[in-house]
């Protein structure tokens, strides 16, 4: 009996299309078998503030433009600025991204994202900042403008007020208070301040003017003029002291301006003197007093250095005080002639005839008052007492105080 063979083709057959079936499922594009697509994630910051922004545009694409392989896949940023896209191929893609009020950021730009796609795995993109747009948006700006020498507020004088490229001319001081509404701008911007006789003054915004802005209190300097003072008829001893002066420039009641100086400078300079105001110069010098205040008159529009002298013989006149000087020896005798004199000033003090002088005993001289003299105060002198018969003579040194009522005594002791 011959058995029948088994045909084996409807097993082939299934086996074939079970192998399909595992292929379909488990392969991934461009014929990668047994792999998973790969995904993207990255997050869209502000870029001012670094805070994530919502509802961005993102868009993944890969392969050229009008190939028949080019893929696209789209989503959008979450409330905290974080993207994902999944399911995507093996490949290089390139990202942009997009919303309204922002710089777009597109796949051609300079600043353009690229990533590779790995199968099976998730590229991370570091964060992408984007800048906001802000034309046809405006800002308030406003302060106050004082005067920097006397602190109080500018409300009259023509004053311009120039914002990057925009500028308001024929303004009053205190429309600043007001404030300007300028176009908002994320780049840095410089105004300018210029009221009329005031230096130009600037205030830089290094991170832009994106929201309204008080700039606080701004002191504005007057435009000035110098007074450069010159000593003269300055006496030798004054000279070899070389005091210091302190001089003032008054306007009214009121010291706009101040110098230090000594007199051997020979000159000194007050600056900083408002435009067109008269001043009163004072100065303070040891040993002298003003006769009175040197006024200098400028013009209206003046901003140079007037010149200006201050002598010590006509403007000034020396603190004086009396001078008691007492001659003293063991070998003055009756009929000497005894004297003395200031060697710097040149204060003579008439000489006297000895006469049965008063010492230990009748007729041995020991004291002989000279009498006074007024000399000027504040400074060392020298003193020479002298004795005429036998040429004697001998020399103090003293500095007359010029804060006494009564006379100041020199003694000179000449043996």
């Amino acid at each position: 009996m011959i058995r029948e063979r088994r045909n084996p083709k409807p097993f082939g057959i299934l086996a074939a299309l079970f192998i399909v079936l595992i292929v379909s499922l488990v392969g991934c594009e461009k014929g990668t078998l047994g792999l998973k697509g790969g995904g993207i994630s990255g997050s869209v910051l502000d870029s001012r503030t670094l805070v994530g922004i919502a509802g961005v545009s993102v868009v993944a694409t890969s392969g050229e433009e009008g190939e028949d392989g080019r893929a696209t896949k789209f989503t959008t940023s979450d409330s905290n600025g974080n993207y994902y896209l999944s399911s995507m191929r093996a490949d290089e893609w390139s990202l942009s991204f997009d919303k309204f009020g922002y710089v777009p950021l597109g796949d051609s730009a300079s600043a353009a994202v690229s990533v590779v796609v790995v199968n099976d795995n998730t590229s991370h993109v570091p964060s992408v900042r984007m800048q906001q747009m802000y034309e046809n948006q405006y800002v308030t700006v406003t302060g106050t403008l004082k005067d920097s020498i006397n602190g109080t507020l500018i409300t009259y004088g023509n004053a311009q007020f120039v914002f990057g490229q925009q500028t308001f001319s024929n303004r009053l001081p205190t429309e600043l208070t007001t404030g300007f509404r300028v176009p908002a701008s994320a780049e840095p911007i410089r105004l300018v301040i210029s009221v009329s006789g005031y230096e130009v003054y600037f205030v830089e915004f290094t991170e832009g003017l994106l929201s309204d802005r008080d700039i606080g209190t701004i002191m504005l300097q007057p435009e000035t003029y110098s007074i450069v003072g010159r000593w003269q008829d300055v006496p030798g001893w004054v000279f070899e002291a070389n005091p210091t002066a302190n001089i003032f420039a008054y306007a009214g009641n009121r010291a706009v301006a101040t110098a230090t100086a000594t007199i051997n400078d020979q000159s000194f300079t007050i600056s900083g003197i408002p435009r067109g105001v008269s001043v009163s110069i004072e100065a303070e010098v040891k040993g002298y007093r003003m006769n009175g205040p040197i006024v200098v008159y400028p013009s209206g529009d003046f901003q140079g250095t007037i010149y200006q002298t201050f002598s010590l013989k006509n403007n000034f006149s020396p603190i004086m005080r009396d001078v008691r000087v007492i001659i003293t020896g063991e070998n003055i005798r009756t009929n000497d002639f005894v004297g003395a004199y200031c060697n710097e000033t040149g204060t003579r003090w008439a000489q006297t005839i000895v006469t049965n002088p008063p010492g230990w005993t009748i007729g041995t001289p020991r004291v002989i008052e000279l009498g006074t003299n007024q000399v000027p105060t504040g400074y060392e002198l020298h003193f020479v007492g002298y004795v005429v018969g036998d040429g004697k003579s001998n020399e103090v040194t003293t500095r007359v105080d010029d804060d006494g009522a009564e006379a100041q005594i020199v003694t000179i002791q000449v043996n």
